[in-house]
């Protein structure tokens, strides 16, 4: 049995944060709550949003676009079930 690196996975971390995010969100920030979520400040931002990403795939709930990539503005996108 290996140890869990954190006390939340990435993944949880990820939804977790997603939903206390405003409308609009900037990546960065983003990226810097999900590590202090996780207790784990070296964990990489490409690692985190590829986690995003998963959300994004598997659930209407985590839903976003990116509005500007020169500033990594996010914006998330409300499903019609909402």
């Amino acid at each position: 049995m290996t140890r869990q690196k954190s006390p939340v996975t990435v993944r949880r971390a990820v939804e977790q944060v997603f939903d206390e995010q405003p409308e609009n969100f900037y990546a960065p920030f983003f990226c810097m709550a999900v590590k202090v979520r996780c207790n784990r400040p070296i964990l990489m931002d490409g690692t985190i949003l590829r986690r995003l990403r998963e959300a994004r795939a598997d659930s209407p709930a985590y839903q976003y676009r990116c509005e500007d990539t020169t500033l990594a503005l996010y914006k998330k996108v409300k499903t019609p079930t909402e």
